[in-house]
């Protein structure tokens, strides 16, 4: 078990969004679904390649939750069942590695995902995640974006703001989408 110290915001445009994604170094699919329990499946796509893991985050305080995580089989996931549970997609871009920051932008694809927030709201997120270093995330993200991070809107501390509280049930055709 390990714990995940994060500090989450609001890009507020898709032009701070295009520049901070000019930082980026990496990028990747991920779509992730939850179950009645709060059990997370994920799927990231990277280059052609799936990682499969499941994932039970307890919520300890604002900002920092206990985490535990396992790899699956692809042979292991029950397709029919994930059709069933709440669901996000997006497209994640890696600006720093330690800590990590990382620039979400939320997908739709035909308007497949009923999300429990207006899209506009949760559209372009990015999240600063210690690692290794223990840092001030704060601050390191101030001195990493510069003016920038003085645009963004601190959503650490509000709720509804998990992926898991805005993920929302679908009618994706997840085969045409990623060949399932």
């Amino acid at each position: 078990m390990k714990y995940e110290n994060e500090r989450k915001y609001r890009i507020p445009d898709k032009y701070i969004f295009k520049k901070l994604v000019s930082l980026a170094f990496d990028e990747w699919l991920i779509l992730q679904w939850y179950d009645k329990k709060g059990l997370r499946t994920r799927l990231e796509i990277k280059k052609g390649e799936k990682v499969w893991t499941t994932n039970l985050k307890k919520e300890i305080k604002k900002g920092l939750r206990e985490e535990e995580e396992d790899f699956l089989n692809e042979k292991e996931i029950d397709f029919d069942n994930l059709k069933s549970q709440r669901m996000v997609m997006k497209k994640r871009y890696l600006l720093n590695k330690d800590p990590e920051i990382v620039v979400d932008e939320l997908l739709n694809p035909d308007n497949c995902i009923m999300y429990k927030k207006e899209f506009s709201e949760i559209m372009y997120l990015l999240e600063i995640e210690e690692k290794e270093k223990k840092v001030d995330l704060t601050e390191f993200l101030m001195d990493f974006l510069g003016d920038v991070f003085w645009k963004l809107e601190d959503l650490t501390y509000l709720d509804g703001y998990n992926n898991s509280d805005f993920a929302g049930e679908h009618q994706c055709d997840l085969n045409k989408m990623i060949g399932m």
